[in-house]
């Protein structure tokens, strides 16, 4: 059902409302902290290093560390787009 809603959006603008309607600003903060953790791990820090850098508690930082490698090989297409965006 988002799928659906996600293919119809045209620009960034109607991708940030929409986003801005079906998230909190904590939910979205929260989005960008985890994809901020997996850009650390992809580099090679350590939790610690990821709490500090990010910045986030260390139970965030191994929660997003226990996705991270469950998914590595999933996540680098997405890392890859992350990092030419910034």
């Amino acid at each position: 059902m988002l799928y659906q809603l996600f293919q119809h959006i045209e620009s960034e603008a109607e991708f940030n409302q929409l986003l801005n309607l079906t998230f909190t600003e904590n939910e979205r903060a929260m989005m960008l902290e985890r994809w901020r953790i997996f850009d650390a791990l992809d580099r090679g820090l350590s939790q610690r290093e990821v709490a500090r850098e990010v910045p986030c508690s260390i139970v965030t930082a191994t929660r997003g560390a226990k996705v991270f490698r469950e998914n590595k090989e999933a996540l680098q297409k997405w890392l890859d787009l992350w990092r030419k965006q910034r």
